[in-house]
C-alpha cells in the first residue's frame, strides 16, 4: 500500500513539474515577444523585477504586453477579472480572502490600459511579492 501511495505520489510531482517547465516556457515565450515590441532597456525591466517601477513608457507598454499574453486584460485593454482570479488561486494556494483583498486593491478599471496593467502588476508585487516579469 505504501509502495502504491509512493508510486501515486512521484507521478503527480513529474506532472506538476511538466506543466511548471511548459508554464516557464511559455512566460519566457512571452517575455521575448514583449521584450521585442515595447524595447524596454534591461536594466528598467531588472529593477522592476526587482520592485523599483520606473515611470517608462516602455516598461508601461512591455508589461501590458505581459497582462494581455496572459489573459490579465483583453484586447480592449480591460480586466479580466475571472483569469486574474483564477491565476490568483493556484499562485496563493488556500488564502481566499488575501487574493480577494489583492483583486480588490491591485485589479483598479483605469481609462488607460498601459497604465492599468503597470499600476496592477506594481501593486502585487508590493502587497503580495507576485512578480509577473
Amino acid at each position: 500500500m505504501q509502495l502504491l501511495l509512493a508510486a501515486v505520489l512521484i507521478i503527480a510531482l513529474v506532472q506538476v513539474n511538466c506543466l511548471t517547465d511548459k508554464q516557464k516556457e511559455l512566460l519566457a515565450q512571452h517575455y521575448r515577444e514583449c521584450v521585442a515590441s515595447s524595447k524596454v532597456d534591461q536594466a528598467v525591466l531588472q529593477k522592476a523585477r526587482a520592485g523599483d517601477f520606473a515611470n517608462d513608457p516602455n516598461l508601461k507598454t512591455h508589461i501590458k504586453c505581459i497582462s494581455e499574453k496572459i489573459g490579465f486584460q483583453g484586447a480592449d485593454g480591460k480586466f479580466r477579472r475571472d483569469v486574474i482570479e483564477k491565476k490568483l488561486k493556484e499562485t496563493i494556494q488556500g488564502d481566499n480572502a488575501k487574493n480577494a483583498k489583492l483583486i480588490e486593491t491591485c485589479v483598479v478599471a483605469n481609462s488607460d490600459p498601459q497604465l492599468q496593467a503597470f499600476n496592477a502588476f506594481k501593486c502585487l508585487y508590493t502587497n503580495a511579492k507576485i512578480n509577473l516579469l
